[in-house]
C-alpha cells in the first residue's frame, strides 16, 4: 500500500468506525466485507457514503458500488478502490 492508499484506508476505518460504534477496537483490512464481517446494513452504507464524499471530496456513488457487489463483495478494499479512482479523474 501507498502512503496515499494507507491514509486513505486510515480515513476510511475511521469513517466506519464513526458510521458502526461497535466496530471500535475491532481490526480492520482490506479484505473485510462491510455487510458480512462488519455488519454494516443499508442505512449505515449511505452514512457511510455521505462520510466519505465530504471527508475525502470525492463522489462515491453507492448505487453504483452496490451494482457490483458481486464482483467485488463489498470489501473495505472495494470502496479504498472507488475512491481512489475518483480521486485520479
Amino acid at each position: 500500500m501507498s502512503p496515499t492508499e494507507n491514509a486513505d484506508f486510515n480515513v476510511l476505518v475511521e469513517l466506519l468506525k464513526d458510521v458502526k460504534s461497535g466496530l471500535e477496537g475491532q481490526s480492520i483490512t482490506p479484505a473485510d466485507s462491510v455487510v458480512e464481517d462488519l455488519g454494516l446494513d443499508s442505512l449505515d452504507l449511505l452514512q457511510l457514503a455521505r462520510k466519505i464524499n465530504r471527508r475525502l471530496g470525492v463522489d462515491f456513488d453507492l448505487d453504483n458500488w452496490n451494482e457490483t457487489a458481486a464482483e467485488h463483495r463489498r470489501t473495505v478494499g472495494s470502496i479504498l478502490a472507488v475512491v481512489e479512482a475518483a480521486q485520479r479523474v
